[in-house]
């Protein structure tokens, strides 16, 4: 059996230095004090990125296949280091209901994985309180399937970073247009992420009707009225459509909207309208405020699933 020197490791040298550094710092310490309120012998790394023995290892993120610094090697050796040590990896990463707020206010907390299809979330059939919660802190609702639609929103998303998982967006692109065209001629508008400075209406003027929309001039939402459907890779914007009433289609497994999702765009016609009321559940159950984490709310929750 495993000797533990501490029950929970909170990385600081996981964190880049980009300009939200001090608050991903103060998130960290939020769950630092909130295990330690609970009893649990806590290490807190500094940016020397030492490695020791404990039954949680706390990151914000996760690794991709393709990248690069300091912060992201670290991750990697953490993540090595506790499954090595038959021990869990907590991630910290951004709410599905980001496009409804700025800031971090509600996150998502998982073990061992941050892709929704392998990470323990322990969210399994969860009540309604948290998205009673969250929607009434964000002012959302979930509006009714839409009765009718005209135009097709593609959503894109950024080419790096752990969420893309090395996929080729252009070729994605492509055989998702040339798909839709071959099914349909109702008017298609093209979202790329705004990070994603690709000129993509040069690479979309072989399809007819095909619009690329700027997208730090108008909302999700706003693109989302009146729409037929919506079509994502992967990304958890299709939240904001599902939310919507608007039936999406979702290529990559690891979505969060992928079981209610549909997945063959030669239906795009007909989409699938699931009930989607518990699957809302098990998602808002995954997001947690800073203050829940301090007062150990999280670490209490997750601690049935730590190694003994």
């Amino acid at each position: 059996m495993m000797s533990w020197d501490y029950d929970v490791a909170v990385y600081m040298g996981s964190l880049p230095k980009i300009k939200n550094h001090n608050l991903k710092v103060q998130i960290m310490h939020a769950f630092a004090e909130g295990a330690k309120s609970q009893g649990a012998k806590v290490y807190i790394g500094d940016m020397q990125r030492q490695l020791v023995n404990a039954r949680l290892a706390v990151i914000i993120g996760w690794v991709g296949m393709n990248f690069t610094g300091p912060h992201i090697y670290f991750r990697r050796d953490i993540i090595e280091h506790q499954k090595k040590n038959g021990a869990r990896v907590m991630s910290i990463d951004g709410s599905c209901f980001k496009f409804s707020h700025s800031g971090d206010m509600w996150l998502r907390y998982s073990l061992d994985s941050v892709f929704y299809n392998e990470g323990e979330y322990a969210n399994k059939n969860s009540t309604v309180q948290k998205w009673n919660d969250i929607k009434s802190t964000l002012n959302l609702d979930l509006s009714p399937w839409r009765s009718h639609g005209n135009h097709i929103l593609i959503c894109l998303q950024r080419d790096s970073g752990w969420n893309a998982k090395g996929f080729d967006q252009e070729a994605w692109l492509h055989k998702t247009l040339k798909i839709i065209r071959s099914q349909t001629n109702r008017p298609i508008l093209i979202r790329p992420h705004p990070s994603n400075q690709i000129n993509w209406s040069s690479k979309c003027q072989a399809f007819l009707d095909t619009t690329v929309i700027d997208p730090l001039q108008t909302s999700i939402q706003q693109n989302l009225h009146n729409a037929h459907c919506g079509v994502f890779f992967n990304s958890s914007s299709s939240v904001a459509a599902i939310l919507a009433g608007i039936p999406v289609f979702v290529s990559e497994s690891s979505a969060v909207t992928y079981e209610i999702a549909n997945h063959n765009t030669r239906d795009i016609e007909n989409p699938l309208m699931p009930s989607r009321e518990q699957w809302l559940y098990d998602l808002a159950a995954c997001h947690w405020t800073i203050d829940q984490s301090r007062s150990g709310a999280i670490y209490n929750h997750f601690l049935p699933y730590l190694p003994t």
